[in-house]
């Protein structure tokens, strides 16, 4: 009798035991079943890669507004690009993925001058939403050149990013060990004020002097304080300008350590020479081919040359996407552009990706592909902005798509 009992009791746990393991594997199939849904908290974040705060672009030049969503989640309503508030361009809906991150690519030709704010914003379906503003200055080309006739260059009123003004100070000889630049020999003498197009000043402070406008150029001496220069020319941001001091006129010295002796606004405004490489990884689209003719419906293939134009290997996790972009309001024509991946560069390195397209909407009207290397930012590279590169303007051919 005991053995039937114990027996009996045998089969009720392995019954229980069993239901508890089926108990389990719905819990399990209730999570795996469409995968595990992502929680995503908080509002979306936002980072705007290009174009860099108050960088100067000439009139008529594009202007290509680099972005990521990050944080981005699935009830993303909406990712809109603002230019001084009004809607420059708009995606809805824009994350059928459930991505977590969302590169953002929009291009905005420029015509007239001025002060520009430009703004992402990126909003969920409850109200919740991010925004992100950088701003830029646009001038004639007219003002990018020097002057001779008196003329007035426009006064940039972008307020430049806080920076720290010992950056620029006499360095501490004892502090540092090292001997100071020698000094120039010494001051000018020329009158106070010599027209337009050159203005003398005073030093308000010891400064080092460089080959460009910036603290990452090479210092070519310092000056002392109440030394007189001759300013000839300032930088767009008015920052920065380029003194002519006895034999030596390509230094620069930052603005706030010159007390001008007169009007500034007629000195030529000069970029200075190019920015010294920095260590790193810098991938850069150097061109963007087709085959033509190109046909609605009709498989073509994109290539795209890229290099690493900077000084450090590029692995080969950047991501390239090439997508076919309306000309007339900038719009992307694909939700999901064709995606590559480009081998590793070594310095100077330069590789082709090629893209097979077909291009089945807005036949006969004008477009052309962009290409972007690192979309989405994945590789931090020592620019940022220079990671889109355009082909020719295309009209889309009809095809059997008429």
């Amino acid at each position: 009798m005991q053995s039937g009992v114990a027996s009996g009791r045998v089969k009720v746990y392995r019954l229980a035991l069993i239901l508890v393991l089926l108990v389990c594997a719905g819990c399990n199939l209730g999570f795996t079943g469409e995968g595990a849904p992502t929680t995503f908290e908080g509002p979306p974040i936002i980072h705007i890669a290009a174009p860099a705060p108050n960088q100067t672009f000439l009139a008529g030049a594009t202007v290509i507004v680099q972005a990521r969503v990050e944080n981005a989640g699935p009830d993303l309503a909406r990712i809109s690009v603002l230019l001084d508030d009004a809607l420059l361009g708009e995606k809805v809906n824009p994350n059928e993925t459930n991505a977590a991150v969302l590169p953002l690519t929009i291009d905005w030709p420029t015509s007239n001058t001025g002060e520009f704010k430009i703004s992402v914003l990126a909003e969920r379906g409850d109200g919740e939403f991010a925004r992100e503003d950088v701003n830029i200055l646009v001038i004639a080309e007219s003002s990018a050149e020097s002057s001779t006739t008196g003329g007035t260059a426009r006064q940039d009123t972008v307020s430049p990013e806080p920076r720290d003004a010992t950056a620029d100070r006499q360095p501490d000889a004892a502090a540092d060990g090292e001997q100071p630049p020698e000094q120039p020999p010494s001051a000018p003498t020329e009158p106070a004020v010599t027209g337009a197009s050159r203005v003398a000043g005073t030093m308000t402070q010891p400064a080092r002097i460089r080959i460009g406008p910036g603290a990452t150029y090479d210092l070519v001496g310092n000056l002392d304080e109440n030394l007189e220069v001759m300013l000839v020319a300032v930088n767009p941001s008015r920052e920065w300008y380029r003194i002519a001091y006895n034999d030596l006129s390509d230094a620069w010295v930052y603005a706030e350590f010159v007390q001008p002796g007169g009007d500034t606004s007629g000195l030529p405004i000069e970029t200075g020479p190019p920015m010294p490489a920095e260590q790193g990884v810098n991938l850069v689209v150097i061109d963007v081919q087709l085959a033509p003719p190109i046909v609605c419906n009709q498989q073509t293939t994109a290539r795209a040359r890229i290099r690493n134009e900077g000084t450090d290997e590029a692995g080969n996790v950047a991501w390239v996407i090439a997508e076919p972009v309306l000309i007339s309001d900038g719009s992307s024509l694909l939700e999901n552009p064709p995606l590559a991946y480009l081998k590793t560069l070594e310095a100077e390195e330069e590789d082709t990706v090629e893209f097979p397209l077909t291009l089945t909407t807005h036949a006969g009207q004008e477009q052309f592909i962009r290409v972007v290397v690192d979309s989405g930012n994945h590789l931090p590279e020592t620019d940022e902005t220079d990671n889109a590169g355009n082909s020719a303007a295309f009209i889309l051919q009809p095809g059997d798509c008429g």
